[in-house]
């Protein structure tokens, strides 16, 4: 039996992938040999009705669990960057999908790291119970051999998405209204919603309204007061704050990707399957995943501000995603004897 360890994944990024990944080996003739460790707050597929387990999201409760099924699995696959808590004989492999977790030793005097540096030291506890991590890009790679956690050759690139999801029938580009641009994420500082209001505040000065759809919740109190008065002052910024995205994705021209982080990007590729062009911060991560229709300076509003209004005036070219989905040798590898 092979384990699926995705204790601690519930939303985001994450679950997008838990859900394709649980799809997919579900439709696999051999499904029976693989057993899920899921945490409550996931919303697992109606079709697992069976080979799984629910259990606390705590330490504690996943130390309990490994103890009482050490010989279970002849593999482990743990989805939420943190290895096994129990040393195990079968072989284990670990995804790791947060790159801020790696940031975390930088600032670890810094109290709003406190968490996450906390966070990192338990990954970094159980790293020798991890005979690989898997990855989804080259950086990623890089950035763990960097970290000393695991050298190259115990680092896979294996990445995995659901290549179909928004390979639909969309509306043509042409029908779009011309002066959308969206950003479909949480609040998170990584996400840099704070210099991309600084640019649409730049546009405004100028004379400039184009529309921007972003998603900000309650967690950031400060960017939602910000939003506000700068509606209050003549922009145009839609604050849905969550929805599936896919409408906006196949009615609107532009995603602006001011983020200075990420693993994978897996907004980037979902946009150019839908039909956009895309501006994105001139990052590695971006190159990673698909060649954009333009790049900015994320931390330089002026830049983003440049970049927005060279969207209006000029005939940007379509972006390409550069990525395949793997998902099959993932598959693969794991049940490999």
């Amino acid at each position: 039996m092979i384990l699926i360890d995705a204790l601690y994944i519930n939303k985001g990024g994450g679950a997008v992938l838990l859900q394709y990944l649980i799809e997919k080996i579900l439709a696999h003739p051999k499904r029976d040999q693989f057993f899920f460790l899921l945490d409550p707050r996931f919303e697992k597929p109606a079709a697992l009705d069976k080979n799984f387990v629910v259990i606390n999201n705590k330490m504690s409760e996943r130390i309990r669990f490994y103890k009482a099924n050490r010989k279970s699995y002849t593999k482990v696959f743990c989805f939420a960057n943190t290895p096994p808590p129990v040393n195990l004989a079968a072989p284990c492999y670990t995804y790791f999908h947060n790159q801020k977790l790696l940031e975390a030793p930088k600032q670890k005097f810094n109290p709003k790291f406190a968490k996450l540096y906390l966070k990192y030291l338990v990954t970094k506890l159980y790293n020798k119970n991890s005979d690989y991590y898997i990855v989804q890009t080259p950086h990623m790679v890089a950035e763990l051999v960097a970290s000393g956690l695991k050298d190259k050759a115990h680092c896979l690139m294996i990445p995995f998405y659901d290549s179909s999801k928004y390979k639909v029938v969309h509306p043509p580009f042409s029908d779009r209204v011309k002066d959308e641009f969206v950003f479909i994420s949480n609040p998170s500082p990584q996400k840099n919603y704070p210099t991309l209001l600084d640019a649409w505040e730049h546009l405004l000065a100028a004379g400039h309204r184009p529309l921007l759809h972003i998603t900000i919740d309650d967690t950031a109190p400060e960017l939602l007061q910000r939003v506000d008065a700068l509606n209050t002052a003549g922009a145009r910024i839609v604050n849905h704050v969550y929805l599936d995205p896919k409408d906006l994705y196949f009615n609107c021209p532009y995603l602006i990707f001011p983020s200075v982080m990420e693993s994978f990007g897996l907004p980037l590729i979902e946009a150019v399957d839908s039909g956009m062009k895309v501006l994105a911060s001139d990052l590695p991560y971006v190159y990673d995943v698909i060649k954009p229709s333009y790049t900015f300076k994320p931390h330089d509003k002026e830049s983003i501000a440049g970049a927005v209004l060279n969207a209006l005036t000029t005939e940007l070219p379509f972006p390409q995603v550069v990525t395949k989905d793997h998902v099959d040798n993932l598959i693969a590898l794991l049940l490999a004897p």
